[in-house]
C-alpha cells in the first residue's frame, strides 16, 4: 500500500514529505491551563507509528490533566474540612445550650437534626476526596 499509511515507515521522516498534520490540546484542570502538541504525518508513514506518537501525546497529556487535579482536589477538600469543623462548632453551641437547660427555637431545633445529618455526609465526602488524592497521585507517581 502507498501513501499516508504504508506498511513500512520511513528511515528518517525528517526527509519525508509531509502529508497531513495532528493536533491534541486538552484543558489542564480549572486554571485554564493548556497542553497542546501537534504532529506531522509523513508519506509513507504507517498507520501504527501515527498511532503510537498519539498514544504517546495522549498519555502524556493524562498525566498533565492528573497533576494539575491534585491541587484542585486538596483545595475542594480543605475547604470541606473547613465547613466541616464550623458545622460542628455551631452543632456543639446549640447542644450544649440545650443542655445547659436553654430553650432552643424550633429552626434552632431543625438545624441541630440537620447538622447531624450534613456532617455524616461532608465526612464521607471528605473521605471520598481523600481517596481521590492518594488514586490521583499513585498514577502519577507523586509523593503524597
Amino acid at each position: 500500500m502507498f501513501g499516508l499509511f504504508a506498511k513500512k515507515p520511513p528511515q528518517n521522516p525528517a526527509q519525508q514529505a509531509i502529508t497531513g498534520n495532528f493536533n491534541l490540546t486538552a484543558q489542564l484542570g480549572a486554571s485554564g491551563r493548556t497542553i497542546q502538541f501537534a504532529g506531522y504525518v509523513y508519506d509513507g508513514e504507517s498507520l501504527e507509528s501515527v498511532q503510537a506518537r498519539v498514544d504517546l501525546f495522549r498519555s502524556i497529556i493524562d498525566r498533565e490533566k492528573t497533576l494539575a487535579e491534585i491541587p484542585e482536589l486538596e483545595a475542594k477538600r480543605e475547604q470541606m474540612l473547613k465547613g466541616l469543623q464550623q458545622a460542628r462548632d455551631v452543632l456543639t453551641e446549640l447542644e450544649t445550650r440545650r443542655k445547659n437547660g436553654e430553650r432552643l427555637s424550633s429552626q434552632e431545633l431543625l438545624n441541630v437534626n440537620n447538622m447531624r445529618t450534613n456532617i455524616k455526609k461532608v465526612s464521607d465526602e471528605i473521605e471520598k476526596g481523600t481517596q481521590a488524592i492518594a488514586e490521583a497521585r499513585k498514577r502519577v507517581g507523586a509523593a503524597g
